[in-house]
């Protein structure tokens, strides 16, 4: 008997040794190839951000027509109790699983209000989207010339402080019709991998 309570025992130890060992941890990425390739990689990623627009065909006019996102995804979504639809778009930049911007018009999205946004700056709260563009000075008077939207400055350069560098950046900004923030930019030093 004396036996099985020390055979037990070791058991049970043993099992709670298991329950409290660390899973070993992944080594850190050193250089952005090494992240590439998983290693270190976080878990997370954002997906998509979704903007409920008033007007759908006026959002895509900007996004898809003056910008150059194309787009994978337009159904109507029947609303879990039956009784109304809503449209839903997504479109793409570059990539087919990060990065995606969605504009969601629901039911009764046009008799919405205009936004109530400061006509300088912005506030608290609000997003700002940032796209990043080789053709900066091409895409900006596009996206300026859609009806709706508003600038709120123009190409400008900007720099910010980094470790050991300063970065050097055209900067614009705009709000689409709803009043979303649109950054777009372009990146001059240090230039970016694919510019």
């Amino acid at each position: 008997m004396k036996t099985l309570s020390i055979i037990a025992a070791g058991l049970a130890a043993v099992s709670l040794a298991a329950c409290n060992h660390a899973a070993p941890q992944a080594a850190a990425a050193t250089t952005p190839a090494d992240a590439a390739a998983g290693a270190g990689r976080n878990p997370l990623d954002l997906r998509r951000t979704t903007l409920l627009v008033r007007d759908l065909e006026a959002s895509l006019a900007l996004y898809r027509d003056a910008m150059g996102m194309t787009m994978t995804y337009d159904q109507m979504i029947t609303s879990r109790d039956g009784s109304s639809q809503s449209r839903l778009v997504l479109l793409k930049a570059n990539d087919d699983q990060i990065g995606m911007l969605g504009l969601w018009q629901l039911a009764n999205a046009a008799d919405a209000p205009a936004p109530d946004v400061p006509e300088q700056g912005f506030e608290t709260g609000e997003i700002v989207l940032l796209f990043n563009t080789s053709e900066l000075d091409t895409v900006f008077a596009s996206a300026s010339a859609v009806p709706g939207v508003r600038v709120m400055s123009a190409p400008t350069l900007r720099e910010y402080p980094g470790d050991g560098v300063t970065y050097q950046v055209m900067v614009s900004m705009l709000r689409d019709p709803d009043g979303h923030i649109v950054e777009l930019n372009r990146r001059i030093h240090p230039p970016l991998d694919w510019d």
